[in-house]
């Protein structure tokens, strides 16, 4: 078998269920990559964010390195791309090229042999807990009043979702203070039993991160992800050393994940394989962090494909399902996951289980 057709796909305009209580975001956009065989097998991988610069890299760069090569050999196509296009300042384009691409190998690779990803990954868990990002704002929408946000925190718990997260230091000028209102606000609403969980989005300084762990860690936080600006793995380490509440890092791939645990700047490794290069450089990612007795948390959306890597790995721990992404996911793809009492149970479908919807790439296709 030897593959014949690699094609990224910039999707615009794709209708999709808004928020809770919101009419806005509606629609959604994506990029997904296409590769396909002379047996017929076609793997599909995903970029959640659609940045022109990785389609047109695909189209016209990668594609004539990945066409006539065996795709049931992702990491000898991943040499084969890294030695061609060995230009440091490509960066996170090619990353995310080779990320895209290598999901759809995998997606290829299961089909073949009639297997699962979660399977082929080493199917360690046949279900993983899994957590509700809510209240980002999107399209240029207000962001969301300490009201809305405890109500739709409650709103997504009576749904029977157990762990949520939200964002912190969104403001002009990150602030500690306000963030502790926001998220007092979400822990009064859903109890003291829901796990609720924080996201920097690599926004703060240490000492902004230092006082709102300080004010947060009565709330009983789960975890923080990546609060540090840059995900600097010296200050996370010293970060850590300052507060109760467990540092999660890794979904930006700022630093490299050696670098995170090396420096002791973690307590969760958040590789995602829809940004870091797909599920080989998953996979190796996990042995380290097993070597480190660090497990594995996923952040940054595609939870959808990401739960292959999390149930299939020993030191898999949790999922994320971003709300947005998760209504797009259900939009795009035929049939999705979807969780279930604070789990979610990865596809049995050969390969990744996941297949665009029929006329989906044809209607809302757009030119780059």
């Amino acid at each position: 078998m030897i593959i014949t057709k690699v094609r990224a796909h910039h999707l615009r305009g794709i209708p999709m269920q808004s928020p809770p209580f919101r009419e806005k975001p509606d629609r959604t956009r994506a990029l997904l990559i296409e590769v396909g065989t002379d047996e017929g097998l076609t793997g599909w991988g995903i970029h959640g964010y659609a940045h022109k610069s990785i389609v047109s890299f695909v189209n016209e760069y990668v594609a004539p390195l990945v066409v006539g090569q065996d795709p049931l050999r992702p990491a000898r196509i991943q040499n084969a791309i890294r030695a061609n296009l060995t230009v440091r300042h490509l960066g996170a384009t090619l990353t995310n090229a080779l990320s895209g691409i290598d999901v759809a190998l995998w997606d290829i690779k299961g089909q073949s042999t009639g297997l699962s990803v979660h399977t082929l990954l080493g199917g360690a868990h046949d279900r993983i807990p899994v957590y509700i990002t809510h209240g980002a704002a999107y399209d240029d929408a207000p962001v969301y009043s300490v009201d809305e946000l405890a109500r739709e925190a409650k709103h997504l718990v009576e749904l029977g979702n157990t762990h949520i997260k939200n964002t912190v230091g969104r403001q002009a000028v990150p602030d500690p203070d306000d963030d502790y209102v926001r998220m007092a606000a979400i822990r009064e609403a859903v109890g003291p039993d829901v796990q609720i969980a924080m996201d920097g989005n690599c926004r703060m300084t240490l000492p902004q991160t230092v006082r709102l762990c300080r004010l947060t860690e009565e709330l009983n936080i789960s975890f923080l992800e990546e609060p540090i600006l840059h995900n600097d793995p010296d200050l996370l380490r010293r970060l850590r050393s300052q507060t109760t509440i467990p540092i999660a890092a890794g979904a930006n791939h700022l630093h490299s994940a050696k670098d995170l645990l090396v420096a002791e700047a973690v307590d969760i490794i958040q590789p995602n394989v829809c940004n870091d290069a797909g599920y080989t450089a998953g996979l190796g990612i996990a042995e380290l962090a097993e070597a480190f007795n660090v497990p594995l948390g996923h952040g940054n959306g595609s939870g959808p494909h990401n739960v292959a890597l999390q149930a299939g790995v020993r030191n898999g721990k949790i999922i994320e399902y971003h709300f947005h992404k998760w209504m797009a996911y259900n939009a795009i793809f035929e049939s999705t996951p979807q969780p279930e009492n604070g789990f979610l149970t990865p596809s049995s479908e050969p390969g990744t289980g996941l297949r665009p919807r029929d006329g989906l790439v044809a209607e809302y296709e757009v030119d780059v």
